[in-house]
Order: C-alpha cells, then structure tokens, then sequence
C-alpha cells in the first residue's frame, strides 16, 4: 500500500505530536492490515476493529493519536476460515505468532506480523518506507458464550484448570507426579491424547490448544451473545459479554489513508465498553511500550555494538560557523559600484590622451557590465518588483549616459570629462543604496499551507516597505534509508506547486531552484522543519538544511510548525516525540526557538539537555523563548456557526424513529434560526458508503439534508477525519453523533453536546 508523503511528515492531532517515526509504523501496520482485508474480502471472512483500533474509527478517523497499534477481532467461525488460509495467502516474508508458532507467545490470540526478522534490505526498505522493524496486528477471538451465566461460569473454570496445569508444567512448578495424574484427567474427560512424557513444551501447547477447544464448543446457533473468553469473561464474568446481534451488521469508517470495518451501532458499543465519556480525550496508554518499535531498536543497538543511524549530539554543533556573503548581491553590487567607478575613470584619462580605442573598449565594458548587474538584481529580486524596477531604470539611464557621450566623442567633439556619465553613476550608487544595500532581506522557509500558519503572524511582523521578503514553499522528497533523495525536481507533498505561481492568500511563493541563499544572504531566515537531512524517509533540499544556511545569514529562527497541546514531564508519550522535533538539527543549529509557551520551553530544554548534557541547560534556555501572547480569540459573532453531525450508526441504534426524532431536533434548532447558522455534516464523509445498514431509511435521512440545504436553513460541510482540528476552529459548538470532530472541538476548548434519538 502507497502511502503519502502528507501521510509520514509530523503533525499534531489533538494537541498531541506525531512525529514520521510513529508514521513510518503507522503505515507498516496498516500494509499488514491491507493484505489481512484482501484475505478476508477474497474468502468471504468478516473482522472489526477491535480496542483502541475501534475507538480511533470512531473518536479520530484513525489511530488514537497518542497510540501505535492496530487491533482487529473475529468471530470463531471466521477466525478458524482465516487461519485455515492466512499461511497460504500472506505474503511469503509475513509469519503467524501464536502459541504454536511463536516461543513466549502464551495467549489466546493471533498476531500477522510483516516478517520474520528485522530487514534492512535496500530494496525492502524502498517498499517500506524505510522502515526495518517487526510490524503486526493482533486478532482477538470472540467466541460465542452460553446463555446461561452458570453454564458460562462453569466452562470457564474449566479453562483455566487446563491452562493451570500447561502453565505448571512450563515454569516448572508442577511436580511429575502431578502432571501424570492431570493429564490423565483430562485425557479422559475430554477424550483426548496428548503427548507422552510429563514435560517439554510440546505438552504445554497441546493443552493450550485443548483449553481453546473449549472455547470453541459454543456453535453460533446456540447462543446470543459473544466474548473475549480468555482473559475477560474468565476474569470479569459473562456480564462483560457482547450480544451476538452486535456483530451482524458492519459499517466501514475512515481510518487514515483506508477504512476499518466496525459494529454498525458503534456508538451503542463503545458506550457499552468504556462509559459515557468515551468521546473525551485521555492520554493515557498502559497497554505496551510506546512506540513498540524502540525495543527492537535497542536490542539491534545491542546486538551489534553500534548505534542506530541518526541525529547525535557533538560539541562541534555548538560552535556557530561565520557568515560568508562573498558571493551576496549586495557585495557583487559593491564590487560592480567600485569596477563601474574605476572604469569611468579610465575612460576619462583615455580621453586625455587621446586614445579612442581604449575609450571606446571601456564604454563598451561598463555597458556590459551594467547589463550583467541589472540581469542579477531581477533574477534574484524578481524582476517586477518596485525596487528592481528603480535599480534598472538608474542602470538604463547611467548607459544612456554613456552613449550619449560616446556619440560626442565619436561625432569629433571635444569632450575631457564625463559629467552627465558621472551623475548619472552617482544616481545608480544611490539608489542601490537605498533599494539594495540598505534594504533588509527576510526569507520564510515552510513545508506546506497548514504549517504556513505558525510563520503568517512573524511575515506580518516583518512586513514594510523597508524590507523584501520571500516565501519559499520546501518541497519535501522521499529519501532512501542511506540517505540518496529520489528525486529532486519531485514534490510529494499534496497541492505543491513548486513553479511560485500557488498564491497563500496575498503571498506568492518563489520556486526554490530559483532561490539562492549564497547571493540572497538574507538577514533573517525563518525555518520550521526540523529535522535538516535526519528525517528518516523523507528530506527537504539540502540547500536549505539549517546547518548550511548558517553560512548565509546572521539570524535563523526557528518556529515549530505546529502548536501541541500544554504537557508536563509525567506526560511520557509526549515527551517521546521532542526527541525528534526538539532535540533536532534546527533547535540546535538555529540562532532563536520561538515556542508557544513558558511550559513549552521548559520541556524542549529538558529534551535538549538529555540530548547534549545537563551543561549545555543554559544555551538552550538564552536560545528558547516563549512567544509573545497575542489575543488570537474568535470573533465575538452576533450569528453563531453551529456544525450538526449525523453518524452512519444513528440508522442502526434508532431505526425505527431516527427520522422523527431528527425532525423534531431540526425544529427546535430552527427556532434560534435569528442566532445561529446551522451547518451539517456526516460521518463518515462519503454518502456512497452509507448503503449497508437500511438504504431506505438513509435515503429518508439525506433527503431532509437536502430539504433544509435547498430551504436555506442549513448549509453542507464536506471534511476528511485528517481535517477534523482545522475544521473545529471554523465553528463555535458542536452538535450530534459521535465522529473525529468530536475530539477536535474538545481538544479546542468549544461546546459539545451528543444528541440523544431516545429522548
């Protein structure tokens, strides 16, 4: 599966960062669950999203932010058809975990995982993002319970004597005798053989797979409900069950760049599963280590006596290389000023002394070299622009001059001096004085329209007639994991237009190629992606890696591209990712860290000191500042914009009176219709996915939409899961089913409400 660019670079969710590492097994994880859908759909097999795989469908339109792995579950019918095919269809270099196949894997469940060892072929790495690691998804088996909770109850005791005994006899607390007696036990009240001798892990596993024939007695047609037998039923009893009818009817929701299949009635479900406040965001995650990739790191690192490629500190870092501006337009205009000024004074003296051919030579070479001026200033200012425009039109008039007085000289006149040349030369000085040399050069370096945010406020700050400034879109490329770029001239990022001709409301890009630091020499440069050539499959033009532009400019400031959430150092999740966007070549290569906040600052230097040393805590605390607080408050709007969401699962938990009760919500809303502007939405997104619960009633349901859309008394809003954060910032409440816009408008501080069909 091909996934984006867009998809692997950082962002923030929830005020949570994600950094491309997380990203990079995001998409190796969602490949292993393409190739587990493309079996299921080819051999008529149904699965669902399971655990906090289900609850980022619903909450987030994809993975909980703050999480790394993918869950799905299956019925025991299904999950036996799969198994029964999953080691023919995989892919050869995909294996099985399972207490079969996999030594420690003592559970219940089974995991399809990428491969069978860590791969850093060059050519797997290509395919892979560049990601080495064992990547996998765990299938959690529902099997169908008694309906008798003391049927149940008794079933259960009897799991987990057997696995008593298997255990037993794998930590060695069993003695012989007692394994003996036990397996003979069982060998006859389950009419079984298991292998002979009283050790050894082929006995123990035998006795697994016994335990889980007993999970498995239970036919679909003998029960209504279904159950995560082992650990849950056993330990939190039948009344943690699910009813069968639960998982007969399957909607597919957006997560990330593919869709998940979940229970129809998904809201009724999770509710069930985690309580009412399902919705709220909580980062907390015990579940395993985060990101599960690092333990595999650190055993390699091991292993091999060798660290992992990536960004180090050195001391060497610390010392700031000298700005060369050899090569600027401003010293190649000084220098042409002098050359333009010597030349005159030759001609002059070639004058005196009567030598024509030299005079002429001169004029011929101050001309050219005029010319040459002039076409640098526009290549590198733009040629429209104002001052550009003055700087030529003193070049054109000081070579009229010059022209002027070579026809005086050539028509036989006698001419010593070269007055109106000279004025015109000193007219040419004063202006490239004031249009060139005095004036201020900003460059504004960004990655895309969402990041240009973080800089609008400091382009604003900057602007006036006294200071040019340009706005250089970085294209990112994919790189390969030795670090060779694809391809330069190759823009990956979604609506990239590396030409300049893209215009962010009044500012035009200037391409890249045609924009070069060692003649522009800015004065201040203004920089958010972090991480120079250390990203791990993805780079912006080497050119313009903070390190090298250090060379060109006296002040880089670096402003992060996203805002996160306020976090603390019990925060552990967060605190993973500053590693990568704090702890980076452009914090630490930079002249200024603008940051969003005091308690911000103390977290990046926390991270840099971990980086460098506890020695270098006060560079980074002179370097770091928190940036000014500025009002950025929403309008205070006489007419309010409320967002009215209507969830796929609505028609699966209300349907018999969803589109009365829809009605009468519209009714009550539209008696504030003098106060608030209503906007609906859907979730998900796409109508063509709504068909799989009751079409009739969902036609009855789009047909209102489109009955208040066509009346004026609501307006329709289309948005991708990915947009849910920018989108929440539009409106001032939310209302309805549950979806990703949800989390957003909490994550924003703004009102929410779920609405209630029941009532």
């Amino acid at each position: 599966m091909s996934h984006s660019i867009e998809f692997l670079k950082d962002e923030v969710r929830n005020g949570f960062y994600i950094s491309t590492p997380v990203k990079q097994a995001w998409a190796e994880t969602l490949d292993v669950l393409g190739e587990i859908d493309r079996i299921c759909r080819k051999h008529d097999i149904r699965y669902f999203a399971d655990w906090g795989t289900f609850l980022g469908a619903v909450r987030h339109g994809g993975f909980v932010p703050w999480d790394d792995d993918l869950d799905i579950c299956m019925l025991r019918d299904d999950y036996t058809k799969f198994r029964q095919v999953a080691d023919k269809e995989l892919p050869s270099q995909f294996t099985i975990h399972d207490y079969v196949n996999k030594k420690d894997h003592w559970l219940f469940l089974s995991r399809v995982v990428n491969n069978t060892t860590m791969c850093f072929d060059e050519a797997y790495l290509e395919t892979h993002n560049n990601f080495p690691w064992l990547a996998g998804i765990d299938i959690f088996v529902k099997d169908y319970l008694y309906d008798s909770d003391e049927d149940e109850i008794a079933r259960d005791k009897e799991i987990l004597n057997i696995l008593a005994v298997a255990d037993g006899i794998r930590d060695g607390s069993l003695g012989s005798q007692s394994i003996i007696t036990e397996k003979e036990r069982l060998q006859k009240k389950y009419n079984v053989s298991l292998p002979e001798g009283c050790k050894g892990r082929d006995l123990a596993v035998a006795l697994y797979a016994l335990a889980e024939q007993q999970m498995a007695r239970v036919k679909p047609e003998e029960s209504h409900r279904v159950g995560q037998i082992f650990p849950w039923i056993i330990k939190l009893g039948p009344n943690k069950s699910e009813t069968k009818e639960t998982y007969e009817n399957i909607v597919y929701l957006p997560f990330e760049d593919t869709k998940v299949p979940v229970p129809a009635a998904y809201n009724r479900s999770l509710l069930s599963r985690y309580g009412d406040n399902y919705c709220m965001i909580k980062k907390v995650w015990d579940g395993h280590d985060y990101p599960f990739f690092e333990g595999q790191k650190a055993e390699m690192e091991k292993l091999s006596g060798e660290r992992f490629p990536g960004f180090y500190f050195d001391r060497s870092m610390l010392i700031r290389c000298k700005t060369d501006r050899s090569s600027s337009l401003k010293e190649t205009a000084r220098e042409c000023l002098n050359e333009l000024d010597a030349m005159l004074v030759s001609a002059e003296a070639a004058l005196l002394m009567e030598d024509y051919e030299g005079f002429t030579g001169l004029i011929a070479d101050s001309q050219q070299l005029v010319a040459d001026l002039g076409t640098l200033i526009e290549q590198t200012k733009g040629e429209s622009a104002e001052t550009t425009l003055r700087i030529t039109g003193a070049l054109q008039g000081y070579c009229d001059a010059l022209w002027e007085e070579y026809q005086f000289v050539a028509n036989g006149e006698n001419k010593d001096k070269l007055t109106a040349s000279r004025d015109a030369l000193q007219t040419v000085k004063d202006v490239i004085n004031k249009d060139l040399s005095d004036r201020k050069e900003v460059l504004f370096l960004t990655i895309g329209e969402k990041e240009w945010k973080s800089l609008e406020r400091y382009y604003n700050q900057v602007s006036d007639e006294d200071t040019d400034i340009f706005v250089i879109r970085l294209p990112l490329m994919r790189k390969s994991f030795s670090g060779a770029i694809s391809d330069r001239d190759t823009d990956l990022t979604e609506g990239s237009d590396p030409s300049g001709e893209k215009v962010s409301a009044r500012i035009k890009y200037t391409d890249h190629r045609l924009y070069d630091p060692a003649i522009h020499c800015p004065d201040e440069i203004y920089v958010q992606y972090p991480y120079d050539g250390y990203n791990p499959c993805m780079t912006v033009p080497p050119e313009f890696f903070v390190r090298n532009l250090q060379k060109y400019s006296d002040k880089i400031i670096y402003v992060p591209a996203y805002k996160t959430g306020e976090f603390g150092p019990e925060d552990k999740n967060d605190i993973y990712h500053l590693k990568h966007y704090a702890a980076s070549p452009a914090v630490v290569y930079a002249d200024e860290v603008i940051v969003q906040s005091e308690n911000i600052k103390d977290r990046y230097v926390e991270a840099l000191c971990r980086f460098a040393g506890e020695d270098t805590e006060k560079i980074w605390t002179c370097k770091i500042h928190a940036e000014a607080d500025t009002c950025n408050e929403a309008p205070d709007r006489k007419e309010k914009k409320f967002l009215f969401c209507i969830g796929e699962n609505e028609l699966a938990e209300h349907k018999d009176h969803f589109t009365d009760a829809l009605e009468n919500k519209f009714e009550i809303i539209d008696r504030s219709k003098d106060k608030i502007r209503v906007y609906l939405t859907l979730y998900p997104g796409e109508r063509d996915g709504w068909t799989t619960i009751d079409t009739d009633l969902k036609d009855k349901v789009f047909k209102m939409m489109e009955g208040l859309i066509s009346e004026g008394k609501a307006v329709m809003v289309d948005y991708k899961a990915a947009d849910a954060d920018e989108i929440a910032g539009s409106f001032d409440a939310y209302y309805g089913s549950p979806s990703p816009l949800v989390a957003a408008f909490i994550t924003r501080g703004k009102p929410v409400m779920l609405a209630d069909y029941d009532l």
